[in-house]
């Protein structure tokens, strides 16, 4: 029960994957296609920004039930290709740091030091931050409109997404997915949700509602992120036992 909460874990709040829908989805909204093309427009000369992430995962194996909840922050330098992110999982704080093409994720106690691991292979970086890495769902499913919403007070326009088969293959790598355990999974449903401001074509906050089978037992989690601080100032400042003290097989005891 425990490494199945873990494992959506893993899987939605630190690679961002995606999932498979029940049937195939009706064809696009055009206006929804417009919305995401010109936020697409906008994404691309994002320089920085921040993000604020809620992750729920509820599972049940038939006899026991889990619950778990994880929070972070983070900031993006897309320049200097650098993130820092804060995660608390159950009362634990934990650091990550990406920077090219490596992630270095803090180990919990009574161990020291960092995880490090590979995260991407395809030459485009920003595609391992949380804004692009979710957008690039939406860009590659089919999506629909849903009009307008209204997010902490201001005015948002939502697309909704359902993820296809051939998304799934393409987004999720490979390796992460084999070293994150999930070998053996079935993701059975997805939908995914994006709120955009109207004025600026900027994502506000992105949602996605998973659904996971394994072994009998069975999980559903909902991830929220909200972005904002597009453009600030953005340091980040990798520790040095991130370089000294590392772990290539993953964190002891994980």
């Amino acid at each position: 029960m425990r490494r199945l909460v873990l494992v959506v874990c893993l899987a939605v709040f630190l690679t961002g994957c995606s999932a498979l829908p029940f049937d195939s989805p009706p064809p696009s909204d055009d206006r929804a296609v417009a919305a995401v093309e010109e936020v697409n427009d906008t994404v691309a000369s994002v320089e920085t920004y921040r993000f604020d992430t809620s992750l729920r995962v509820s599972a049940s194996d038939g006899e026991q039930s889990r619950t778990a909840t994880v929070d972070g922050t983070g900031s993006v330098d897309l320049v200097s290709k650098r993130m820092h992110a804060t995660s608390d999982v159950e009362g634990e704080t934990f650091d990550s740091y990406v920077t090219e093409g490596k992630s270095y994720q803090e180990c919990s106690e009574p161990w020291s030091g960092y995880a490090v691991e590979n995260v991407s292979d395809s030459g485009d970086w920003a595609t391992v931050t949380p804004l692009h890495r979710q957008f690039e769902l939406f860009e590659r499913s089919n999506v629909y409109w849903r009009g307008n919403r209204t997010v902490d007070g201001n005015r948002t326009v939502l697309v909704v997404a359902h993820p296809s088969d051939d998304t799934v293959e393409s987004l999720v790598e490979r390796r992460r997915t084999e070293t994150a355990g999930l070998g053996g999974n079935s993701f059975d449903n997805a939908t995914a949700r994006l709120w955009i401001d109207p004025e600026t074509n900027r994502p506000v906050k992105s949602a996605l509602h998973l659904e996971l089978s394994r072994r009998g037992a069975t999980a559903t989690a909902d991830i929220a992120t909200r972005y904002a601080g597009y453009g600030e100032s953005v340091t980040v400042t990798i520790p040095s036992a991130a370089y000294e003290n590392q772990y290539q097989l993953g964190c002891p005891g994980s």
